[in-house]
């Protein structure tokens, strides 16, 4: 099973998860970019809350994020993450969206900044539900 999948099943037990792949916009630069952002606002047009996972972002710790998810699921909020292509994003998803967290100041692949995403996610709703995979 991939880790992938694994973290999918495992955040099933707490929340509804769906993930959406944007397709990649073509061409280049510029042109590319806002085509994505076309994409990636009709994907979230449906959600209060649209997070952009971004280097420059604020960077918490898992309890914060814990704690700042915790709050937000309890006001009934939906919630989006985009996770940006290799070439990140257009600078109006970055005005559009609600907040910019960091995983970290270093620069992921797009697959391993997914992975590492879901198991961030997983710990916090465990956290959150006072489960043991945290410590």
């Amino acid at each position: 099973m991939s880790l992938e999948k694994h973290y999918k099943k495992l955040i099933k037990i707490f929340l509804r998860l769906e993930i959406f792949e944007v397709q990649e916009g073509k061409g280049q630069g510029e042109k590319q970019l806002l085509e994505e952002a076309v994409r990636v606002k009709k994907a979230f047009g449906g959600y209060q809350r649209r997070v952009l996972l971004d280097p420059a972002g604020k960077q918490s710790k898992s309890e914060d994020f814990a704690r700042w998810l915790g709050q937000r699921l309890g006001a009934g909020e939906h919630i989006a993450f985009a996770i940006g292509s290799s070439h990140g994003f257009h600078g109006s998803i970055k005005t559009d969206m609600t907040e910019h967290i960091s995983l970290s100041s270093m620069t992921f692949p797009h697959d391993l900044c997914r992975i590492i995403f879901l198991e961030q996610l997983y710990r916090a709703l465990n956290i959150l539900n006072s489960g043991l995979y945290h410590k």
